[in-house]
C-alpha cells in the first residue's frame, strides 16, 4: 500500500487545460491557513480570513447553499431567471454603491 502521493496525483497543471498553468498554488498557504487541502463544509476560508468570512452566519448550509440561497430570495428552494435577475442586480447595485463611495472618498482625501 503506497504511503506516498504521486507525482502525477500533486500534479498542478493540466496539459489539457492551459489555464491551470496561469493559476499556480500558492506553497505558503499551510502557514496562513490551517490544512489548507481540508475542504470546510460552513466556511469559505482564505489566507487573509482563516475562518471564513468575519460576523457571516452561516445557519447549518454548505457554503455552496449559502451561495445558492443568495439568489433565492423568495425562499421557495427553486432558482428562475428572475431570481437571478434579482441576485445579480442586487450585487452589482452594491458594487456600483462601493466603487462610487470609493471614488468619492479618494476625491475628498485628494482635496486635503
Amino acid at each position: 500500500m503506497a504511503t506516498e502521493a504521486s507525482a502525477e496525483a500533486m500534479a498542478t497543471v493540466a496539459d489539457k487545460s492551459p489555464i491551470t498553468s496561469h493559476r499556480k498554488v500558492r506553497d505558503d498557504l499551510d502557514s496562513k491557513l490551517p490544512k489548507p487541502y481540508l475542504a470546510r463544509a460552513l466556511a469559505a476560508p482564505d489566507s487573509e480570513n482563516i475562518n471564513g468570512t468575519w460576523g457571516h452566519k452561516h445557519n447549518g448550509m454548505s457554503v455552496l447553499q449559502q451561495h445558492v440561497s443568495f439568489f433565492d430570495q423568495d425562499g421557495d428552494a427553486i432558482i428562475r431567471p428572475l431570481d437571478t435577475y434579482r441576485g445579480l442586480q442586487a450585487y452589482w447595485s452594491g458594487e456600483l454603491y462601493m466603487f462610487l463611495l470609493r471614488t468619492k472618498m479618494g476625491s475628498y482625501q485628494r482635496k486635503l
